[in-house]
């Protein structure tokens, strides 16, 4: 190719199309290539059995006006455009904890509130909670679109504090501290590792207001990709990078499977960090950075029913459903092949004219990639019989403890699509199918931190491997990456200002 771009990026999920379009806005000519045929990542959608379902990204947070997913929205030029619904604010997460049922309510008073009446003599140790939540993303000048003096999180106390150890010393009381966990599907959670900034992040995120995709979260991808494309950038699809060029120590291009090669003077990789480090020289990095990313753990994958109904059986519901078969919420830390599955996650999505049945449905719970790994190198659709047949029996099993919870389900689902963590690793390009990218460990911040810039000049990071994965941590990675070349500070005002 002969054109010379001003910045190349590698993958179109959130953070690669958010950085193509603030740096659009800037006048950058940028080029997005992406592997699959669909553009969005964990945006992506597709049909089945009559249904549109979403791979993804099911909710969103903090889109209420003048929170943080709002104002950089609209800063984007996409907020007003999007076709959203808000949750119920009464309870936009139940969750199911061993036989009883807590619902989320919007707001921090009235989610404060909310728990003094379930727990009533647990009023201190509530707000000793609520108080440490605001503290610790009171820390988070980013995520407070406030100025900053570094684009490293490793200073937030909250990055070395371990979330379940945080909620065992605030109350002995395991019922509570399993609801104020219960969100841990958002991000993943172990006992063992996961810091309390990752908890503390999402939660408020979705507390300060819960947001559905009204027709799938493809809408988001559209307009991200319609505002690079009219500020005259390029966007392929079906162009997988497998390989850069380099002279003195920068990058000059890359080279695509289809045998194509790329010039550009910048480049972004929203792409697993590990992915883009085997497609590098070796004398452009560190052994001892090349090696850390390399070792960087995952978190865990997931298995994914999608579920068509006969109309008018299962009622629509305006919030998530999070079950937990046992009192311990960290399923995570206690997750067994044998016993599988003791928890799901259900998610009724949001389409256009229909708010008293739903038609559509979709199940996910948890699982290891180890589960999958004898079909890894059979190529998509031809990966034999017994992989199907594992797949139907996997799937009639999460089914069965579904429709224990919800017997309207019973014998009223018309078609059925399965997602494995083959699938996900193999349409969202990450290693193992990881949901949430890498798993952040509160006993060595920094060694599961990476950060945007690179040791190689033009190549920077960006997406839910650096900061936090979803909305949030995706669209803060996307200002930090874009701050490397425009000012952080700078690009932060104009949202304020937007």
């Amino acid at each position: 190719m002969d054109t010379m771009y001003d910045v190349l990026i590698i993958g179109s999920g959130l953070g690669g199309l958010e950085c193509g379009t603030i740096l659009s806005k800037h006048g950058y000519n940028v080029c997005v290539l992406e592997k699959n045929s669909k553009l969005g990542g964990t945006l992506q959608g597709f049909n089945s059995h009559g249904c549109r379902f979403g791979t993804g990204m099911h909710y969103i947070g903090s889109l209420d006006k003048g929170q943080v997913i709002d104002k950089t929205f609209r800063y984007l030029g996409i907020r007003d455009q999007l076709n959203m619904k808000r949750m119920d604010p009464f309870g936009f997460d139940v969750f199911h904890i061993a036989g009883k049922e807590y619902a989320c309510p919007m707001g921090m008073e009235a989610f404060k509130e909310q728990l003094y009446s379930y727990f009533p003599k647990e009023n201190e140790a509530i707000s000793k909670y609520v108080l440490e939540m605001k503290q610790a993303t009171d820390e988070v000048d980013l995520y407070n679109l406030r100025p900053i003096n570094s684009s490293i999180s490793g200073n937030n106390k909250s990055l070395s504090k371990g979330v379940f150890g945080l909620l065992d010393a605030l109350t002995p009381n395991r019922e509570l501290q399993n609801v104020l966990g219960a969100h841990n599907f958002a991000y993943a959670g172990q006992k063992e590792k996961t810091p309390f900034y990752t908890h503390a992040l999402i939660q408020k995120h979705f507390i300060d207001s819960a947001w559905k995709f009204v027709d799938g979260s493809e809408q988001l991808t559209n307009l991200l990709a319609g505002k690079i494309q009219e500020a005259g950038g390029t966007i392929i699809n079906k162009e997988k990078v497998t390989g850069f060029m380099h002279e003195e120590g920068k990058l000059t291009g890359v080279k695509t499977a289809n045998g194509h090669a790329f010039r550009a003077k910048h480049f972004i990789a929203n792409i697993h960090p590990a992915l883009a480090v085997q497609m590098l020289d070796e004398s452009l990095l560190r052994p001892s950075y090349r090696n850390r990313v390399a070792r960087l753990e995952n978190t865990i994958s997931a298995f994914s029913l999608h579920l068509t109904l006969k109309e008018n059986t299962f009622k629509y519901r305006n919030n998530n459903y999070h079950y937990y078969k046992h009192p311990d919420v960290w399923y995570t830390s206690y997750y067994s092949e044998k016993a599988w599955p003791e928890f799901f996650y259900l998610f009724v999505p949001a389409t256009s004219g229909q708010d008293k049945y739903a038609r559509c449905l979709s199940i996910h719970t948890y699982m290891k990639f180890d589960e999958v790994a004898q079909w890894k190198d059979l190529p998509l659709r031809h990966r034999g019989a017994d992989y199907e047949a594992w797949k139907t029996a996997k799937a009639e099993k999460l089914l069965q403890l579904v429709t224990e919870q919800f017997p309207e389900l019973k014998g009223n689902v018309t078609g059925m699509n399965v997602s494995t963590p083959l699938t996900f690793r193999d349409y969202i390009g990450t290693p193992n199918g990881g949901i949430y990218g890498t798993l952040k460990d509160f006993h060595q911040p920094m060694a599961s931190y990476v950060g945007p810039k690179t040791r190689i000049p033009n190549l920077f990071f960006t997406g839910q491997n650096l900061n936090l994965h979803g909305a949030l941590g995706v669209s803060m990675s996307s200002l930090l990456t874009c701050g490397e070349l425009i000012g952080l500070n700078h690009l932060i005002e104009q949202i304020n200002e937007a």
